[in-house]
């Protein structure tokens, strides 16, 4: 359900089914979806008044794919 919801917010149309998804697809919505509720914990946290310094290493994660 959430990945679907993720592919209408982006206006993305992957495949006509579900299971005609790729895996490259299916790998890039589950990132989005992650990105996504991490967001919204942070949202959730500075609502409460707790300020979290986010530091992340995307040179990491560029090179895993080569």
């Amino acid at each position: 359900m959430e990945l679907a919801t993720l592919c209408l917010d982006l206006g993305y149309k992957l495949a006509p089914e579900a299971r005609d998804l790729t895996r490259m697809q299916i790998n890039f919505l589950m990132a989005a979806l992650a990105t996504r509720a991490e967001a919204a914990a942070v949202a959730d946290l500075a609502e409460q008044g707790v300020t979290r310094i986010v530091v992340r290493d995307d040179t990491a994660e560029a090179g895993a794919g080569n």
